[in-house]
């Protein structure tokens, strides 16, 4: 196995050689069993969270981190402190805190939820899915339920212990869960949830996001509002996403981000617990290369190492790489970036050459059917996912300053970011129709759109104007990285319908008016010559010219006019004389 010379002139061996030779313990890599770990392998101690949530006395707080940086294991050792053995603890800080804290272990029964598989794609799968998650929690419990006094709750349990729960059911299961082990053990337990937004992201991703908002409004409200049956209820998260309502019921729990100090030094690792961990190695003399590699994330303050990189970085000879990549999906990420406006490329680009760029930024992103619409809560999403680092706070006109925080993230903003953006049309589809427009076609552009039409539309669902509007609007959505799509604002006489402003050299402006025939008898070209020569008379492009000439820009603008019966479509350009 390959040796490394250190700086200071002596040999490091890697951390699984030096532990297999001299019996040390290995990195606890693979796993987020922390009852395992804890005995089994190289434990960072971060038992201190238990006194500062003891001494809190908060009843609802939700941690959101980064993918792989210890919310599941801090809940496992949660878990382990509140129902499980005192001897875990003995050589843990937190036994050294005090008698106050030594005394709220086992004290507690827990309730334990992880929704980070739920990724269906409709809502009937994801509550079928989570029924099978919830039926274990109620087993461990059975004899409490079986102890309900009143049946009909009792039976609805036993229903979703059964795998036979409906909605209603599980909606209501976490609260009818706490309040049984209550009066069972006449202890109050303590409810974690992991992984809380994954349920939302997957919704939003696949087109269920109203149900599922709605669905888990009530599932967590009715076991963390106001209820007397619970001791505290922790939850875990990549995203803070309070304002969509599923948290709104919630009498204001305590949320801490990736902005807050509180907190902040127990997930991930400090630079002081990494040093032990090398010194401990005998790699103290990688430090400098752990640090380029690993650090230069800031939360709240606090100087974080990415926890997974570092422990896979020992496990693997000492040897830097991009240990992050690929660990887990962000489809939320994916589809934002497909659609990132031309400016914002330009951002990436400036990040990935090193430069530290003031965007705009937010601490809650707000619902996520709104996210693909605000530019901040992009910069938000890769702040909150840890691919971007806030290197300064929020300013007044709310702009931040952010970077990319080391070499690792170099590698996997590039491929999971930039390239993302540039495999968007992997089919050439849209690059055809943008060189229809680049080429000035009005015809073959129009072609593009006839056989979008004929894919997607049901002749059930053609009717009025309107809807051929929203159709157009979907269609060249796919291009809002390269132009500014307005629709129904006031120019010249009137309002137009569409404009596409472009962002990019070697395009022409856009300006499109839409005519519906009502009947099969209409003369569609007649009704798409009306719709162009609509362009002219009402000035529709008095706007975009002015904005043109404010910029000093030299543009052509294409006028197309467009009408529609059913699943036909015809476009004209230009007008005869």
């Amino acid at each position: 196995m390959k040796k490394v010379i250190a700086k200071n002139g002596r040999k490091q061996v890697c951390a699984v050689k030096k532990a297999r030779r001299e019996g040390l313990l290995p990195p606890p890599v693979g796993t987020s069993d922390w009852v395992t770990f804890s005995r089994d392998s190289y434990c960072v101690d971060k038992t201190l969270i238990l006194k500062d949530l003891i001494d809190s006395k908060s009843r609802v707080v939700l941690f959101t981190r980064p993918r792989r940086f210890g919310k599941t294991t801090m809940l496992e050792m949660i878990r382990a402190f509140y129902e499980g053995e005192a001897s875990l603890f003995r050589d843990k800080k937190i036994w050294a805190a005090g008698t106050k804290y030594r005394k709220e272990q086992g004290k507690h029964p827990v309730i334990f939820l992880s929704f980070k598989d739920v990724k269906w794609n409709t809502f009937g799968e994801s509550i079928k899915f989570l029924n099978a998650l919830i039926a274990p929690c109620v087993g461990k419990y059975s004899k409490a339920v079986e102890a309900l006094e009143l049946e009909a709750e009792r039976e609805r349990l036993l229903r979703v212990q059964r795998e036979q729960g409906d909605e209603t059911d599980l909606s209501l299961s976490l609260g009818l869960l706490s309040k049984a082990v209550h009066a069972f053990t006449k202890k109050l337990p303590v409810i974690l949830i992991d992984e809380y937004d994954q349920p939302i992201t997957s919704a939003s991703t696949y087109g269920y996001y109203d149900e599922m908002c709605n669905f888990m409004r009530v599932f967590l409200s009715g076991a963390l509002k106001d209820n007397r049956h619970c001791h505290i209820g922790i939850m875990t998260g990549v995203l803070r996403v309070a304002k969509e309502g599923i948290l709104s019921g919630l009498n204001n729990p305590e949320v801490w981000t990736v902005f807050e100090q509180k907190y902040s030094q127990y997930f991930g690792f400090t630079e002081e617990e990494v040093a032990e961990m090398a010194r401990y190695y005998g790699a103290e003399g990688k430090m400098p290369e752990i640090k380029s590699w690993y650090d230069g994330y800031d939360f709240g303050g606090t100087e974080i190492y990415n926890p997974w990189s570092v422990l896979r970085y020992f496990q693997c000879n000492c040897k830097p790489d991009a240990y992050w990549l690929d660990t887990s999906s962000n489809d939320l990420i994916t589809e934002i970036v497909q659609e990132l406006p031309f400016k914002m490329e330009r951002r990436l680009h400036a990040l990935m050459k090193g430069e530290a760029i003031k965007v705009p930024m937010t601490k809650e992103l707000g619902p996520y059917k709104q996210i693909r619409d605000n530019e901040n809560t992009l910069y938000a999403l890769l702040v909150s996912a840890g691919y971007l680092k806030a290197v300064g706070p929020i300013d007044e006109n709310g702009d931040c300053p952010v970077t990319i925080p080391n070499k690792e993230l170099s590698q996997v903003f590039f491929r999971e970011v930039v390239q993302k953006v540039r495999s968007f049309d992997k089919n050439g589809g849209i690059s055809a129709v943008e060189d229809a427009l680049r080429e000035r076609d009005p015809f073959l552009f129009g072609k593009y759109l006839a056989a979008y039409l004929k894919e997607s539309v049901s002749f059930f669902d053609t009717a009025a104007e309107g809807f051929y509007h929203g159709l157009v609007l979907g269609f060249i959505a796919c291009f809002r990285n390269r132009f500014v799509v307005k629709s129904n604002r006031e120019s010249g006489e009137g309002r137009y319908d569409i404009s596409m402003r472009p962002l990019i050299e070697d395009m022409p402006g856009v300006v499109i008016e839409l005519k519906a025939a009502e009947e099969e008898t209409e003369d569609l070209d007649a009704l798409a010559r009306e719709a162009r020569r609509q362009i002219d008379t009402r000035a529709y492009t008095t706007e975009m010219l002015a904005d043109f000439a404010a910029h000093g820009e030299k543009r052509d603008i294409l006028k197309f006019g467009m009408a529609f019966y059913k699943k036909n479509l015809v476009v004209c350009r230009d007008l005869p004389k």
